[in-house]
């Protein structure tokens, strides 16, 4: 099943080394981003280490605070279905330093990816029904690339490729 973010609440994720720049799989620091598949404690780890500011309190919207801003979209992205809305997390951590916040960050990450992360592990420990979906996937592939091909072909003035 897939997990979509509702527009406007961390669709786009900022890095955790730079609260202006796009979070990147591509960047060379793997500390400037959470991977799906990052161990309970390397999340933990990279949100701890991640750049924030020294100003009191946390706050959204704040132009001047765009790490804070990025670390409550995150927040507010892995709350459980009917969690915390915006207002109600603005209010829980508006007094909190960034070494109160950071821990609570982290463990909603990690319960957030944990189920993911224990579909993702089982997939791969099955060979049989990974090879089966892979397949599964090739003969669709295969059957909708064969349309297209014979499409192109008539289009062309060629005859089409006999089925067997």
């Amino acid at each position: 099943e897939a997990m979509i973010v509702a527009a406007g609440g961390g669709a786009r994720v900022m890095s955790l080394a730079d609260g202006r720049s796009k979070m990147s799989k591509s960047d060379e620091n793997d500390y400037s981003r959470i991977n799906v598949l990052d161990p309970p404690k390397l999340i933990r780890d990279k949100i701890k280490k991640c750049k924030t500011d020294a100003l009191p309190g946390i706050e959204w919207n704040n132009p001047e605070r765009p790490e804070a801003t990025n670390l409550l979209n995150i927040y507010a992205a892995v709350q459980p279905t009917g969690g915390k809305g915006k207002e109600e997390i603005r209010e829980e951590v508006k007094d909190m330093t960034w070494g109160e916040f950071k821990p609570l960050l982290a463990e909603a990450v990690v319960e957030h990816l944990e189920p993911i992360q224990v579909r993702y592990k089982e997939v791969r420990d099955d060979e049989d029904y990974l090879m089966g979906v892979l397949g599964d996937g090739a003969a669709s592939a295969n059957e909708v690339a064969g349309k297209t091909l014979n499409a192109a072909r008539v289009a062309m003035g060629f005859t089409p490729r006999a089925v067997l």
